[in-house]
C-alpha cells in the first residue's frame, strides 16, 4: 500500500483561495463551496424555477439566484439541465445523474478556464455570459460562515488515517454545493481524496454535525476500499450478513446496488460508516449525536454498533505500528462469533430498530397498505376531520412512492369499523389516537408511546416495557440529547406522534400510528413525519425521535 509523507495541518482561511476554502501552506485539508458545483446549482435553480426537492438553499438565496440570473433563464445551459435531469424521472435516477455530474464538475478547474468540455460547454458559456463569478463573490460571507463551522472538526483527518491505515493522502478536498443536494460520494486521484456533496446551510448545529460525519464517511471510503482489497479473503464467507438484510428489506436492497449489490460493497459501507462515526467521536462530535446517527442507520447497516466497539478494541489492544490491516484477521474472527448462518435472523432482530423505513419497504414489497381513520370520536366533526386527514395522507404517500420508486403500491382508505379480520393482518397506517380510532385504542397499552389520561386530560408517555432497547432523543437547535426514559413529554395541543410497530395480527407486517392529542396534532404529525426513526413526537416547541427493537 502506498505511503506518503505526513504534513503538519493548520486550518486557516486565505482570501486568495477559492471562496470558502480552508487550507494550510502545506495543504492536506480543503473545505470549499466549489465554484463549478455552485454554477451547476444556480443553473438547476433556474431550470426548475426555484422549486424542486433537490434545492436546499435558504429562500432568500434562491430569490437572489432568480433575480440576478433572470435574463438567462432560457439559456442553453438551463435547457441542458432540464433535459439531463428531467423532473419526470424518479428520484433515484435524478439523484444518480446529479451525483455523476457533480463528480465530473468538482474535479475540473473553473469551467470557463477549461478546454475540451464536451457536453459541459453550455455551463461554461453561462458562467462567462452571466458573470457568475460576480454572484459567487457576492455570497462570500455565506460560504465562509458555513465552511468555517465544520472545518475545525476535520483538523485531525490526516493523522487519524495515518494511525489506522499506515498512510495518509497528500490532500483531502471537501467540495460542496451550497444550494442543491448532490449525493455525497468519494473520488480519489493519486494522492488526493475528494468528498463531493452539498452543504446544509442551517441554524441547527445538529445538522452541522451530520455534515461532519458525512464528510468523514466519504473520505473513509478510499482507505476502506484498499483495506478490503488486501483483506477480503478473511471476510468473504460472511456474506450471510448481507443475505439477511436482503431478506428483511428486499426493496431497499434491490434499489441501492451501490451499497447492497455484493457483500464486498455492503461490508465496505458498514466499515466506512462505523469508522467515520468513530473518527467523528475522536474529533469532538458529541457522543449523543453519534449514538443517534448509528441507531438511525442501523435499520439496514445493522452491524454498525458492533464495529464501533471493534475499533475501540483495536485501539486498546494494538501493538506499536500495528494498523487496521494487521487487525483484519481478528476482526473477521469476531464477526463469526457475533452471528452464524444458523442464528443470523435472531442477530438481525437484536441489532435492528423498528423504523418507518422498514415498514415502507414492506409496504412496497407487498404492494398494499390500508390507511385506517377513526370513527369513535363523540364529536362527528372530528371523525370527518380525520377522514380528510387520511385521504390527504393517501395522496401524499402516493406522490412520495411515485417520486422515489416510479410507482406506488395500492393504498386503501377505510374506517376502523369496516376492517375485516384479513384487513387487520395487512400493513396498516392508523390515523387518530385511542379516543378517535378503535384500532389505536385496542393497541394503546402495547404501544411504545402510549396515550394516558389523568385529571388534567390526555398526554403522551414512553412505554419502554412494550419493546426492547428503547432510546429517546430530544432534537434542539444546538444538539441531539439522549433523554431519560421517565422524563416528561410536555403537553402541547399541537403535539402528535408517529410510531412504527410490528403488526400483532401478522408480525411479518407493520403498523404505523399517526396520532395526536387532538385532531390537529394528528394532522400535524401526518405532515411532519420522519420514517428514519422508530418514532417521532412533534409539537410547536418540541421534537423527540427515538428507537426501539421488537
Amino acid at each position: 500500500m502506498k505511503k506518503v509523507a505526513v504534513f503538519l495541518v493548520t486550518l486557516m482561511f486565505l482570501s486568495s483561495l477559492p471562496l470558502g476554502a480552508t487550507q494550510a501552506q502545506e495543504s492536506q485539508v480543503t473545505v470549499e463551496v466549489n465554484p463549478n458545483l455552485e454554477l451547476f446549482s444556480v443553473v438547476y435553480i433556474l431550470a426548475f424555477n426555484g422549486s424542486d426537492p433537490f434545492i436546499i438553499a435558504p429562500q432568500d438565496y434562491v430569490q437572489d439566484v432568480l433575480t440576478y440570473f433572470a435574463p438567462y433563464k432560457e439559456h442553453e445551459a438551463v435547457k441542458y439541465i432540464r433535459e439531463v435531469l428531467d423532473e419526470s424521472l424518479p428520484y433515484y435516477s435524478r439523484d444518480s445523474a446529479m451525483m455523476d455530474l457533480g463528480g465530473r464538475l468538482a474535479l475540473l478547474d473553473y469551467l470557463p478556464n477549461e478546454t475540451n468540455l464536451g457536453d459541459l460547454r453550455p455551463l461554461a458559456e453561462f458562467a462567462s455570459e452571466s458573470n457568475f463569478m460576480e454572484f459567487y463573490k457576492a455570497h462570500k460571507e455565506d460560504y465562509l460562515k458555513y465552511t468555517s463551522s465544520i472545518a475545525p472538526y476535520l483538523e485531525n483527518v490526516p493523522e487519524l488515517y495515518r494511525e489506522f491505515f499506515g498512510f495518509t493522502y497528500q490532500e483531502y478536498r471537501v467540495e460542496l454545493s451550497y444550494s442543491v443536494r448532490i449525493h455525497p460520494h468519494a473520488i480519489f486521484r493519486e494522492e488526493r481524496a475528494y468528498c463531493i456533496g452539498y452543504a446544509i446551510p442551517s441554524k441547527y448545529k445538529a445538522q452541522m454535525f451530520q455534515q461532519v460525519v458525512t464528510i468523514f464517511h466519504e473520505l473513509t471510503h478510499p482507505p476502506i476500499m484498499d483495506f478490503l482489497g488486501e483483506n477480503f479473503e478473511f471476510f468473504k464467507n460472511k456474506s450471510y450478513y448481507l443475505d439477511e438484510v436482503r431478506n428483511q428489506m428486499p426493496v431497499t436492497t434491490s434499489y441501492d446496488y451501490g451499497h447492497f449489490g455484493s457483500f464486498s460493497k455492503y461490508l465496505n459501507e458498514i466499515l466506512t460508516e462505523s469508522l467515520a462515526e468513530y473518527f467523528a467521536l475522536k474529533s469532538g462530535v458529541p457522543e449523543d449525536f453519534v449514538k443517534f446517527r448509528s441507531l438511525q442507520l442501523s435499520t439496514d447497516l445493522y452491524l454498525i454498533q458492533d464495529f464501533l466497539r471493534e475499533y475501540e478494541h483495536f485501539e486498546k489492544t494494538r501493538k506499536e505500528n500495528e494498523t487496521l490491516l494487521d487487525y483484519a484477521p481478528i476482526m473477521a474472527e469476531h464477526m463469526e462469533k457475533w452471528a452464524t448462518p444458523e442464528n443470523i435472523s435472531e442477530y438481525f432482530k437484536m441489532r435492528t430498530p423498528i423504523t418507518g423505513l422498514w415498514a415502507v419497504d414492506r409496504i412496497k414489497y407487498m404492494g398494499k397498505v390500508i390507511i385506517v381513520y377513526g370513527t369513535q370520536n363523540p364529536d362527528k366533526s372530528g371523525t370527518e376531520y380525520d377522514r380528510e386527514t387520511a385521504e390527504d395522507y393517501k395522496r401524499g404517500l402516493e406522490r412520495s412512492f411515485i417520486w422515489f420508486y416510479g410507482s406506488s403500491p395500492e393504498i386503501i382508505v377505510k374506517a376502523d369499523v369496516d376492517l375485516t379480520d384479513d384487513d387487520l393482518k395487512e400493513n396498516l397506517i392508523l390515523i387518530g389516537g385511542p379516543v378517535a380510532n378503535k384500532i389505536t385504542g385496542e393497541l394503546n397499552d402495547k404501544l411504545p408511546i402510549t396515550f394516558v389520561r389523568d385529571e388534567k386530560g390526555w398526554s403522551l408517555k414512553r412505554n419502554p416495557g412494550a419493546v426492547k432497547d428503547f432510546h429517546a432523543f430530544l432534537i434542539t437547535n444546538e444538539n441531539i440529547i439522549e433523554l431519560s426514559l421517565d422524563s416528561t413529554i410536555p403537553y402541547d395541543g399541537s403535539i402528535g406522534v408517529l410510531q412504527a410497530i410490528r403488526n400483532p395480527w401478522n408480525e411479518k407486517n407493520f403498523i404505523i400510528v399517526l396520532a395526536g392529542l387532538t385532531r390537529y396534532g394528528t394532522r400535524s404529525i401526518s405532515k411532519n413525519q420522519d420514517f428514519t426513526a422508530s418514532y417521532k413526537i412533534f409539537g410547536n416547541n418540541y421534537i423527540e425521535l427515538g428507537f426501539y427493537k421488537q
